[in-house]
C-alpha cells in the first residue's frame, strides 16, 4: 500500500459552490480559498478523450441532449459549461485532463482524480485516463490520489502507476470491504457521510486507512465526523469549512 495524507478539507469537484464543477475556474477557486486538495471526476468522450465530467448526460451542465459517451471531444470542447451555473460563468469550457493536470502542477495543489466511467467503460476510462497521468504527472510532484467506485479502476491504476495512492469510495459504508481495500492496496475510504456510522469508521481507522467523507457542506455535520475519527470531508464550500476547522487537526 502506498500511503497517503489527505487534507482535513478537499474541494468537491472544484469549489462546486463558488463555481461551476469540474472546471479550471472552480479548480482555480479551491487554491484561491486557500484548499491543498481538490476532487475532481474523469470520464471519456466517445472517441476516448478523457474530460472533466460527472455525469452520463451533458443535459445538466452543458444544456447539450446527448450523452458524454457518444459525443466527440471536438463537440465537447466547444460546450458552454459555465452559463448554467451563472452569467459570470457563460463560456467556461469542458476542460480535457490534460489541461487539467498541468493547471494543478502550477497551482500546487493535490488531487483527488475520480474515475468515473459510463456504463460498460470501466476499463477503457482508466486506461485512457492513467495515460494522461503516466504523460504529466511526473513522480516527485504534487500528491496525486486515483479513487474509484470501480474496483476495475482501481486495479488499472495499480498497474499503470504502482506509486500512486488509490482510494475507494462507496455509498454504503461497511466493515466488510475492508477485504476489498487490503485487496487492491488501497490508501483510503471515501463514503458517503449520511451513512458511515462510528463503528465502520473506527474499524477502517484501526486498519491503517486514511477515511474521507462525501458531500459535506455543514460545519456542524464536519465536527460530527471528525469526532468519529474521519481524517478528511470532501466539500462543495471549501472557503466556508476552512474559516471553521482549517486544514489542521483540532
Amino acid at each position: 500500500m502506498v500511503p497517503v495524507e489527505l487534507p482535513r478539507i478537499m474541494g468537491h469537484r472544484g469549489a462546486a459552490a463558488e463555481a461551476p464543477e469540474n472546471t479550471l475556474t472552480s479548480v482555480r477557486r479551491v487554491a484561491d480559498c486557500g484548499a491543498t486538495w481538490v476532487e475532481l471526476d474523469v470520464m471519456l468522450t466517445g472517441d476516448d478523450v478523457p474530460v472533466l465530467f460527472h455525469d452520463d448526460s451533458l443535459k445538466r451542465t452543458t444544456g447539450q441532449a446527448g450523452l458524454m459517451a457518444e459525443t466527440t471531444f471536438d463537440v465537447v470542447r466547444h460546450l458552454d459549461a459555465g452559463r448554467w451555473f451563472g452569467p459570470a460563468f457563460e463560456g467556461e469550457p469542458l476542460p480535457s485532463l490534460e489541461d487539467t493536470l498541468a493547471l494543478i502542477r502550477e497551482l500546487g495543489i493535490g488531487l483527488n482524480l475520480e474515475i468515473k466511467p459510463s456504463k460498460g467503460r470501466a476499463r477503457v476510462t482508466a486506461e485512457r485516463a492513467m495515460d494522461i497521468v503516466a504523460r504529466h504527472w511526473p513522480q516527485g510532484g504534487p500528491p496525486l490520489l486515483v479513487s474509484s467506485f470501480e474496483t476495475v479502476c482501481l486495479a488499472v491504476a495499480q498497474a499503470r502507476r504502482p506509486d500512486l495512492p488509490r482510494g475507494l469510495i462507496t455509498l454504503w459504508p461497511s466493515a466488510q470491504q475492508l477485504q476489498l481495500l487490503a485487496g487492491l492496496a488501497c490508501a483510503s475510504y471515501h463514503c458517503y457521510h449520511k451513512r458511515l456510522r462510528a463503528k465502520t469508521a473506527a474499524a477502517v481507522k484501526a486498519a491503517g486507512y486514511a477515511l474521507a467523507c462525501f458531500t459535506v457542506n455543514d460545519a456542524s455535520e464536519a465536527q460530527r465526523l471528525f469526532d468519529m475519527g474521519v481524517d478528511c470531508v470532501i466539500t462543495d464550500d471549501p472557503r466556508r469549512l476552512l474559516q471553521t476547522f482549517g486544514q489542521n487537526p483540532l
